[in-house]
């Protein structure tokens, strides 16, 4: 073998050790994001269904209301579970799978946990909300004359 030919070997050993360690690095950085986010993904789900069954407890235990926000919150509580047990992935792929099989329930349902969060966030501290505002509840009306209009 020549002096070239070693050379050139030589520097593609070393650009293909580098290619691999770059791979590496960026595997275990990707591998430690992807857990921060299910970490936090994990933490969302929690508070979810936390709003979720305080909402049910707003309403009568026989109400609509309070079986459908029950059922939603264990269906978050279940995502959950899968998520703590499984990849970021495959949780990922399941819930867009579900989204899009069940539109409706998908949508009604992040729109229930929204309005828990909201009254759960309001029960908890009903003074600051209203001093934060710096007014009186804008949706409060007064009926004049048939007509409804704010108070």
């Amino acid at each position: 073998m020549t002096q070239h030919q070693n050379l050139t070997e030589d520097l593609t050993s070393k650009a293909k050790d580098l290619r691999d360690d770059a791979q590496e690095a960026i595997r275990t950085g990707a591998e430690k994001h992807t857990d921060a986010l299910r970490d936090a993904a994990l933490d969302q789900a929690t508070n979810a269904a936390s709003a979720a069954d305080a909402a049910a407890a707003e309403f009568g235990s026989d109400s609509l209301q309070a079986r459908a926000a029950h059922q939603i919150a264990d269906q978050v509580e279940r995502v959950a579970n899968r998520l703590r047990a499984s990849d970021l992935s495959s949780v990922t792929r399941d819930v867009t799978t579900f989204a899009r099989e069940n539109p409706a329930l998908f949508i009604g349902g992040a729109a229930l946990i929204g309005f828990a969060a909201t009254r759960f966030l309001k029960a908890r501290s009903p003074n600051d909300a209203a001093s934060d505002i710096g007014q009186a509840d804008p949706w409060a009306t007064t009926t004049t004359g048939g007509f409804d209009v704010p108070s």
